[in-house]
């Protein structure tokens, strides 16, 4: 019985003893990083904690908070809790998102890089062991030659233990690995004869190399690769050597250095920069002489003649662009002859042409335009029956002056409509030729009239070898009858030979009721050589 009172007794106190350690060893331990702590308080209710305050700890932790940038930091929130409406955007964002709130990545690289510049160190140490295990080992073997069999097995064994474990250590061979310069560069000689060395760093090497001119001429060349990477130092031999191979040497003493008398030699002149200004103004001509030749012999029996004509074309097209103002110039002057029989020279074809248009921009491809065309002859023209004399310079002059809308979807393409059109013809000598054969009347040198105007402009390649330029104008007066219409229609196939040679046909058909109740059509078929410039 006093056993069993004792028993209960004694574990009485150690549950009490149990209790008061408990409630006397109550530690709070906070987190260290990420928390905040609430200000002290003292429950007096208490007895146990009169003495002492009450620690509380409230631990919010927050993301991204190695991301220095709090913008990146409310973004990357934000895109967390936004819907994304396609599936690739939201699985790019999430990529995008998992790098930069890794924040391993952060500290793991800066400690690699950080490990990267000590490479060098470590080699330099790992040199200075090895001269020293090899010092060390020369001079134990000079004071005991008879230990000479057991002098490896003796003598520095923490040394060699610590570069046995520096040469088979996995990770720093692979950090050593990595830090060396991923760049290989290939010197060339003049026979192309290739030497591929490495840029490595923490470690000087020896590369041999001949320098090679053209003829064969070689001389001895040492490339050092400096412990840093990146930096290469040339040796010469001291004299010309034809090609031959040499063994690395064990040391190179001294390096030569190259002077120069003068060290402007090696100063860059200035750089001048020029101005650049946009080309507003482009200019290029077309130039074409063409001619044909038929012959025929005195005994040919279907009859006929010799005949020769000569054909030139000349054009110059001028055109300013700024902004959204056009203005196309140009100017185009056809002059042939022709000598059938043994008739005299005459010309058959004398056309000058200028044509100016302003354009300012509309909307998408249309402009607001308004163009000025002049077109006449420069020599007299007379007709083959009675030798009369039909055509002067400015005898008859047609002006036409417009103004209308122009649609160009392409350089090639131009579709002139003008709904106000004024067209005058100027017969500057009426003594020479009759002015009721342009629509004048007698006694008067001008004609007006007025109407609306469509010109078509369009040039097409086909095949590489064809070019097509068709040019339509059509003028309906307001005055005269609808059906009184002027039509000019010019056609120009151009067949390319070579660079400079070209076939060309020409049509041109024109029908104006003051000069002819018929289409008037003129064709022409030559050969020539064309520039331009």
């Amino acid at each position: 019985m006093r056993n069993l009172v004792l028993v209960t007794f004694i574990f009485l106190l150690s549950i009490n003893s149990l209790f008061a350690q408990k409630r006397e060893h109550i530690r709070v331990v906070p987190k260290l990083s990420h928390s905040y702590v609430l200000p002290l308080k003292h429950n007096k209710t208490d007895s146990l904690y009169h003495t002492r305050p009450q620690l509380k700890y409230i631990y919010l932790r927050y993301k991204n908070q190695h991301i220095d940038d709090p913008l990146v930091r409310y973004a990357l929130d934000n895109l967390k809790k936004e819907r994304m409406k396609y599936y690739e955007l939201y699985k790019a964002i999430n990529t995008l998102s998992d790098y930069a709130e890794n924040e391993h990545i952060k500290y793991m690289l800066n400690y690699v890089r950080n490990y990267f510049e000590t490479v060098q160190a470590k080699e330099e140490a790992i040199r200075q062991i090895e001269d020293r295990i090899k010092k060390d080992s020369v001079d134990f073997y000079k004071e005991h030659p008879e230990d000479s069999v057991q002098y490896d097995k003796l003598l520095n064994q923490n040394l060699k233990a610590l570069l046995s474990f520096m040469d088979q250590d996995v990770n720093y061979q692979w950090l050593k690995e990595k830090s060396r310069d991923s760049v290989q560069i290939t010197l060339l000689s003049a026979s192309n004869r290739p030497r591929n060395l490495w840029l490595n760093t923490g470690k000087t090497q020896y590369y041999r190399f001949m320098a090679e001119n053209f003829i064969g001429d070689t001389i001895g060349t040492w490339v050092k690769v400096m412990p840093r990477g990146n930096q290469l130092k040339f040796f010469l031999d001291e004299n010309v050597y034809q090609y031959q191979k040499y063994s690395e040497p064990k040391e190179i003493v001294e390096e030569c250095f190259l002077e120069a008398p003068d060290s402007m030699y090696f100063v860059l002149s200035e750089m001048k920069i020029g101005k650049i200004t946009k080309r507003r103004w482009m200019y290029y001509s077309d130039v074409t002489f063409s001619f044909g030749q038929g012959f025929i012999s005195s005994n040919w029996a279907s009859g006929g003649e010799n005949s020769l004509s000569i054909l030139s074309d000349i054009k110059y097209f001028a055109t300013y662009k700024k902004n959204n103002t056009t203005w196309e110039n140009s100017i185009r002057y056809r002059l042939g002859a022709l000598k059938s029989g043994s008739e005299d020279l005459s010309k058959n074809e004398d056309k000058l042409e200028l044509q100016s248009k302003l354009g300012i921009k509309a909307f998408k491809h249309w402009n607001y335009a308004t163009q000025f065309d002049m077109n006449t002859v420069l020599f007299k023209t007379k007709n083959n029956p009675d030798k009369e004399v039909i055509a002067a310079f400015l005898t008859p002059g047609n002006f036409t002056l417009s103004l209308g809308l122009d649609y160009k979807p392409k350089n090639n393409i131009s579709l002139y409509l003008s709904p106000i059109a004024g067209q005058w013809v100027y017969m500057r000598d009426t003594n020479l030729v009759a002015p009721s054969r342009y629509g004048l009347e007698i006694g008067k040198k001008f004609k007006s009239d007025a109407g609306a105007k469509i010109e078509l402009k369009n040039q097409h390649e086909l095949f590489k070898f064809l070019k097509i330029d068709n040019h339509l104008i059509i003028f309906s007066s307001y005055y005269e009858q609808p059906e009184k219409l002027t039509l000019d229609w010019r056609l120009t196939l151009n067949f390319k030979i070579n660079y400079f040679m070209q076939t060309s046909v020409y049509a041109n058909a024109v029908y104006n009721q003051n000069d002819s109740k018929k289409i008037q059509l003129k064709q022409t078929l030559n050969l020539g050589v064309y520039f331009r410039f």
